[in-house]
């Protein structure tokens, strides 16, 4: 589990950079995109850390593979995100809607979920 803290901080240490990565050579609306992306990373950070840690004092193993999941869906998550895979035609507000992506991150919720019922 701390393999996995570890790579979730260096994921979220990628998210601060990504937006300045991305402008220069994508252009500023996948800069804002990773921006968007990265707050939405730092929204379900401190819930996973708590999770994490709780798991690693109460010794419940089974988190372990819920916690490896959760970051490859975060992986997916941003990468939908960023790259605006997905994206349907913007509708009269402006809004892109991105079904995909929120699938992707209601399923990753959901293994927070999990952990936490875990604990239990």
């Amino acid at each position: 589990m701390i393999d996995i803290i570890l790579y979730t901080s260096l994921l979220a240490l990628v998210h601060i950079m990504l937006p300045n990565l991305v402008k220069s050579r994508f252009g500023e609306a996948t800069s804002e995109r990773a921006r968007k992306a990265a707050h939405n990373f730092a929204e379900s950070l401190p819930v996973f850390f708590v999770l994490a840690i709780l798991s690693i004092h109460l010794n419940v193993e089974s988190n372990e593979t819920l916690a490896l999941v959760w970051l490859c869906l975060r992986l997916v998550f941003v990468s939908l995100y960023v790259w605006g895979i997905g994206t349907k035609p913007a509708n009269e507000k402006g809004y892109e809607a991105q079904p995909l992506r929120s699938i992707v991150w209601i399923i990753s919720i959901g293994y927070l979920v999990k952990m936490a019922i875990n604990l239990t």
